[in-house]
C-alpha cells in the first residue's frame, strides 16, 4: 500500500557529491509506475530506474502488470570495451573494468505528487547526472526523465558531454534489461520502426530500428493483452535496436549482439542503441526516448504512435518572417516592412528630409 509520507527534505550523498531529496523518490502516477506499485519505494544505489509497472485500472495497484523484471530498465553508454550503465542493480560484466563514476547527483526539484484515495502519487522530472570514467575517457551523461500526468509513458532526454579527448566510438543503449511482459515465458519482442502513425516490423535484421514492441502474447487479462514499447527519437548518429535471447546486463547487447532476432518468443533483453556522432571536447550528443506501456491495440494505434512519435521528436526551430523585398511602395518599406539599422539616427534623419522635400515624387 502506498502511504502518504510526512513532507520533509533530507540530504544525501551520492558519490561524493551532496543533493535535496524530498519525501518522494520516485515516478508513479498512478497509471503507470517506475517502481514498485505495493510499497513507497525510496532511492537506492543511484537508481531512478526501477521495475515498471502498467495499472489496467488507474490507481489501482492490485491491477499493476509487469512491463520489466526486476533488472528494470535504464541507459548505458560504451566506450570500446568500457561501459557503464545508470542502473547499477544490472552490470556490465566484465566491461566495467577500469571504469567508474567521479560524481553522480540527482535533482528531484522537478516532482510533483498528489494524492487519490489514501495513496500517493508523483510525476514530473527527476534529473540525474553522472560523471563518469571509461578506461581514462572522462564523459558526463545526464539524463531528464519526465512523466505527465495521466500518461502511460515516460519521456526521457539524455546528454552526453565529452570532458576528454576527441572520440568517435561511444555508444548510449537505452535497455530493458529483461524484457518480458507480465511474467516471465512466452511473450514477444519485435524490433520495427515508427513512422507515420503505424509500428512496421523490419523484414530483415539489417535494417535499422528505432523501435521494441513487446507484448504478453498469450498471458491476457479477460481477452486483453498488454505490452510495452520502447522508442528512440530522431537525431545525428546511427540507430538501431537489439533482441537478445540472455539476460540481464547491457554486456548482453552491446558485446553480444545477437543480430539474427528481428523476433523473439523467449526470455531475454533488448535495448535501442544509439552510436554517436564524433565528439570534440566540450561537445555534447543529446537525443529523446520514450519507454512506455498499454494495452496492445492502444500501443499499435495511429493516435498513440503519433503520441510518442512527437514527443520524441525535436521542435522545428522558429523561423523568422522573410523580408518583402517586392512591389514595395516607399512608404511601407520605410514605415514598418522592413527594418533598417541605425543605431545613429542619421539614416533616418536623412531619408525623413528627403521624404519631406521629394515624397509626393516617389511611389
Amino acid at each position: 500500500m502506498l502511504k502518504k509520507l510526512l513532507v520533509m527534505v533530507v540530504l544525501f550523498t551520492v558519490g561524493g557529491t551532496a543533493a535535496a531529496q524530498a519525501d518522494y523518490s520516485y515516478l508513479n502516477n498512478g497509471f503507470i509506475s517506475f517502481n514498485s506499485p505495493q510499497t513507497n519505494p525510496s532511492f537506492l544505489d543511484q537508481s531512478t530506474w526501477g521495475a515498471a509497472f502498467f495499472y489496467r485500472t488507474p490507481y489501482d495497484k492490485d491491477t499493476a502488470i509487469e512491463l520489466t523484471n526486476d533488472n528494470g530498465w535504464g541507459v548505458s553508454v560504451t566506450h570500446g570495451n568500457f561501459c557503464y550503465t545508470v542502473d547499477r542493480s544490472s552490470s556490465c560484466g566484465e566491461y566495467e573494468t577500469g571504469v567508474f563514476a567521479e560524481t553522480a547527483t540527482i535533482d528531484y526539484s522537478g516532482l510533483k505528487s498528489f494524492t487519490e484515495g489514501a495513496d500517493t502519487y508523483t510525476y514530473g522530472t527527476i534529473k540525474t547526472s553522472h560523471q563518469i570514467d571509461l578506461g581514462g575517457q572522462r564523459v558526463l551523461m545526464t539524463n531528464s526523465i519526465d512523466l505527465d500526468r495521466g500518461k502511460t509513458y515516460a519521456v526521457v532526454t539524455t546528454t552526453v558531454k565529452n570532458l576528454g579527448a576527441s572520440i568517435s566510438d561511444l555508444k548510449l543503449l537505452i535497455n530493458n534489461f529483461d524484457g518480458m511482459v507480465y511474467a516471465d515465458g512466452s511473450y514477444r519482442s519485435t524490433r520495427g520502426n515508427v513512422s507515420g502513425g503505424a509500428f512496421t516490423p523490419l523484414t530483415s535484421t539489417g535494417q535499422s530500428s528505432n523501435a521494441v514492441l513487446a507484448d504478453a502474447q498469450e498471458f491476457t487479462h479477460d481477452g486483453t493483452n498488454y505490452g510495452s514499447i520502447l522508442l528512440a527519437g530522431p537525431s545525428s548518429g546511427s540507430t538501431t535496436s537489439n533482441l537478445n535471447i540472455d539476460c540481464c546486463g547491457p554486456d548482453t547487447v552491446a558485446y553480444v549482439p545477437n543480430s539474427s532476432l528481428s523476433q523473439s518468443g523467449v526470455d531475454g533483453s533488448y535495448a535501442v542503441i544509439k552510436s554517436l556522432t564524433a565528439l570534440g571536447t566540450d561537445q555534447s550528443f543529446t537525443f529523446k526516448w520514450v519507454f512506455g506501456g498499454n494495452d496492445y491495440q492502444t500501443l499499435i494505434s495511429s493516435g498513440f504512435l503519433n503520441e510518442i512519435g512527437a514527443a520524441v521528436t525535436p521542435a522545428e526551430p522558429a523561423v523568422a518572417a522573410g523580408r518583402q523585398t517586392a512591389n514595395l511602395s516607399f512608404g511601407n518599406s520605410y514605415e514598418g516592412s522592413d527594418t533598417l539599422s541605425d543605431p545613429s539616427g542619421q539614416l533616418g534623419a536623412t531619408i525623413d528630409a528627403i521624404y519631406k522635400k521629394y515624397g509626393y515624387l516617389i511611389k
